[in-house]
């Protein structure tokens, strides 16, 4: 599974991507301690912070997703949240992942999405 994240400071959108895998089988208690460790790993400022300072709740499951809320109470007190979409299994036979990730660019530089998170298996 790739995973990348995407960012806009300034008008600039910032894509990196983790080598972490998310199991998307799991229940949401089990995949929460996976995405928090994935945040970790992609937010450099967000490494050191203890796990208790994250909450993931399910926005929503569609057909071929699994749409989540990731809220950040950051060393300096803010509450921050990123989204993470989930892919289904075997999605990408039907949706062309790639070009829905240019999509997402298009729309974060657009100022459409502020953070986005897609996971393609």
């Amino acid at each position: 599974m790739d995973v990348a994240i995407e960012t806009q400071d300034n008008g600039h959108a910032d894509f990196q991507s983790s080598p972490l895998t998310v199991e998307t089988s799991l229940s949401l208690p089990d995949m929460s301690l996976r995405i928090i460790e994935l945040c970790k790993d992609l937010f450099n400022k967000w490494s050191k912070l203890d796990n208790s300072c994250f909450s993931v709740e399910t926005v929503s499951g569609g057909i071929t997703n699994l749409l989540l809320k990731v809220s950040v109470k950051e060393e300096n007190r803010n509450d921050v949240f990123v989204m993470v979409r989930l892919y289904g299994p075997n999605t990408d036979y039907v949706i062309n992942r790639e070009r829905e990730l240019q999509y997402n660019r298009l729309y974060s530089l657009a100022a459409v999405d502020t953070s986005l998170l897609p996971l393609r298996d």
